[in-house]
């Protein structure tokens, strides 16, 4: 019997081997493909960032046409870029604050508004509805007399910007409420927070 020739040895080997590299190759490529897969599965469920804080502040109040101290306290929740809150805001002009007569204005507010995407220093703005309360000193010759003409529901803003982390931070916002002169007042305060910031 002859023996086989080197070149059709050679052949016979390169044709045995040949089909090998071609599943590995496939094989490579699949897997690739099952983890681009696993990759965009995980990405779609994975859940928006969540954040619930509460903040309190003091500041400065505008509307009447005098000057007067402003307080803030607020409640937060947000889901992805979807914010929810409530809030209690004052403005007060008088004595001690200033030389005008005593004026004020308090609302408790819930407010729908959207959020930056940042999850550490992040910008918030809401708007919603208020129901305002109107205080006010009428004097006249005599004592002064405290009354309470207005108390009526009115739409209501807030635009924050806040700086976190983890469970502490602080911020920046100006609210108030839309309306009559009567009603209507805006303020600024810096505020603390406190809760969950987000990952």
């Amino acid at each position: 019997m002859p023996f086989l020739s080197r070149s059709t040895a050679v052949g016979a080997v390169l044709f045995i081997l040949a089909p090998f590299p071609l599943a590995a190759q496939s094989a490579t490529g699949a897997a690739a493909i099952d983890d681009s897969s696993a990759v965009r599965v995980q990405t779609s469920a994975t859940p928006w960032a969540q954040r619930g804080w509460i903040s309190a502040g003091l500041g400065a109040g505008t509307s009447w046409g005098y000057r007067s101290l402003a307080g803030v306290v607020a409640g937060w929740y947000s889901v992805g870029p979807i914010a929810a809150g409530v809030r209690l805001g004052a403005a007060a002009a008088g004595p001690p604050f200033s030389d005008s007569p005593s004026e004020s204005r308090n609302d408790q507010a819930f407010l729908i508004g959207a959020q930056t995407r940042r999850s550490r220093a992040f910008i918030l703005g809401a708007v919603g509805v208020a129901r305002v309360t109107s205080f006010s000193d009428w004097c006249v010759p005599g004592p002064c007399a405290r009354f309470s003409p207005f108390n009526t529901t009115e739409a209501a803003y807030s635009i924050e910007a806040h700086g976190d982390f983890v469970f502490a931070g602080v911020g920046a916002t100006m609210f108030g409420a839309l309306g009559a002169r009567s009603v209507s007042y805006n303020a600024f305060a810096l505020t603390l927070d406190v809760g969950w910031s987000g990952r």
